[in-house]
């Protein structure tokens, strides 16, 4: 032991350089152990080599292939949870039907749009009306009477989360905070039955008319995902439906057959009322109980 000291006393000079660090337990400098690499790496470490072009662009293939196989599935995973949300917005606004049933003897509330001799069925999104619009009156509507008499508590559940068209909730959450029955007319992203019910005659017969009540079962539609107009068609592959019992569905749009009644665009002279009974028809085929 005493002549490995002796031996590293002598191979030591007794000056060493400044760069020189003793070590804490030998005492001894710190570059007798710790020689730097003949590769000009410090400390012992090696240099590394980088990635070569082939292995990065090895990296950015997998990278690409496994973005192709998981984004489709992400898609469907936000799109069925849209589903979700939209249904338990229906749920909540058939909560406030039946709050408002119960003041006005189990009916739904009436919808200006949906009365007379040439009722604009496209136009039951709106929950208000503006003065000199298509049905001439103004003032809250079909669901947006919900909303005056304070029936629903909060009014995004009148928007899906789905909805890829011009009427955003935020476009009109400073119209429902006011409740002010003057000004532009507003659109939910929900159609409405309204208070009548429309069933298409037979041959040269008239529509039969008929009040619409909660009573009147699961045979008798009160509440769809928009149809007015394409960018209003909330869901790719079909539609949540509310019926009168107050029970929601998925509505399969097998084929995009029901999609491509819908028009672009609706205007005073565009889809007719006739027209659209007979998209309603579509998605309620069932036939409803006669009413008194």
């Amino acid at each position: 032991m005493v002549a490995n000291y002796l031996w590293l006393l002598l191979c030591v000079p007794s000056q060493p350089p400044a760069n020189y660090v003793m070590t804490k337990k030998t005492g001894l400098p710190y570059s007798l152990f710790h020689q730097p690499s003949q590769s000009g790496a410090s400390d012992g470490f090696a240099a590394r080599r980088g990635f070569t072009v082939i292995e990065l662009i090895v990296c950015m293939g997998v990278v690409a292939v496994l973005c192709g196989i998981l984004l489709p599935s992400l898609r469907a995973t936000r799109e069925a949870s849209c589903k979700l949300r939209c249904a338990s917005n229906m749920h909540q606004i058939g909560v406030a039907l039946v709050a408002y049933g119960i003041q006005s003897d189990n009916r739904i509330p009436p919808s200006i749009n949906a009365m007379g001799a040439h009722p604009l069925r496209q136009e039951l999104m709106a929950s208000r009306l503006q003065d000199g619009g298509m049905a001439g009156t103004a003032g809250w509507d079909g669901l947006g009477i919900l909303v005056k008499g304070g029936y629903l508590g909060d009014c995004q559940c009148l928007y899906c989360p789905s909805h890829h068209g011009d009427h955003a909730f935020d476009r009109y959450a400073a119209d429902y905070a006011s409740k002010d029955s003057a000004g532009a007319q507003i659109y939910t992203n929900y159609h409405y039955s309204g208070h009548i019910l429309r069933q298409l005659g037979q041959g040269l017969q008239a529509p039969r008319e008929t009040a619409i009540t909660l009573d009147a079962g699961s045979g008798v539609l009160l509440l769809t995902d928009g149809l007015r107009t394409l960018s209003d068609f909330n869901h790719e592959s079909g539609l949540n439906r509310m019926m009168a019992d107050l029970s929601i569905e998925w509505w399969a749009d097998t084929g995009n057959q029901l999609r491509n009644q819908i028009p672009e665009n609706v205007t005073l002279a565009g889809a007719s009322s006739a027209a659209f009974d007979i998209i309603w028809d579509d998605i309620n085929p069932q036939q409803p109980p006669e009413g008194p």
